[in-house]
């Protein structure tokens, strides 16, 4: 599916076929990891590109790329992550301006959790688990304060490059 914020900004939603899989796996290993505050979340590391089971979504994020990327030019990750959202944990607006793309995986979305939230047009996205988001860098966005326990999601950038 293919949203559009303006003509300029397209937003991309798939859903991820080997969710119910890997889900509980992403889930076990970012509890576990989150333990870094950041704007009012939870987050693990900013690299995890070397745990297999992050690689298996930046993988499947990048496999997509043909649908949104310019072609002539590879995209690659340049940052994967985990966040936890807890009752009242929320994230500030902001972009990702020093990447491309930024997209943003569910990995647990319980009843009452807080939507992605694009501050020019103030849509207000709701995702499930298994769905993946794709947004360019430059949308400024947030999430509102959550309303259950154990939000879970892993965001990431992407960047162009002249190279495989």
């Amino acid at each position: 599916m293919t949203l559009f914020i303006s003509q300029k900004a397209p937003i991309y939603i798939y859903d991820c076929p080997y969710a119910e899989k890997i889900n509980p796996i992403l889930h076990r290993i970012i509890l576990q990891r989150a333990s870094i505050r950041d704007k009012g979340a939870l987050m693990t590391e900013w690299n995890c590109i070397n745990i297999k089971e992050f690689k298996f979504i930046s993988d499947y994020v990048l496999n997509l790329q043909t649908n949104f990327a310019l072609p002539l030019y590879h995209l690659k990750v340049t940052d994967i992550w985990g966040q936890v959202y807890n009752i009242g944990d929320y994230q500030v607006s902001h972009d990702h301006i020093l990447s491309d793309w930024s997209f943003v995986y569910y990995v647990n979305t319980p009843r009452r959790s807080s939507p992605l939230v694009f501050d020019e047009c103030r849509k207000r996205i709701r995702l499930k688990a298994g769905q993946v988001i794709i947004f360019p860098s430059w949308l400024v966005h947030h999430v509102p304060p959550n309303k259950c326990e154990g939000r879970v999601v892993i965001g990431g950038n992407l960047s162009y490059t002249t190279h495989e």
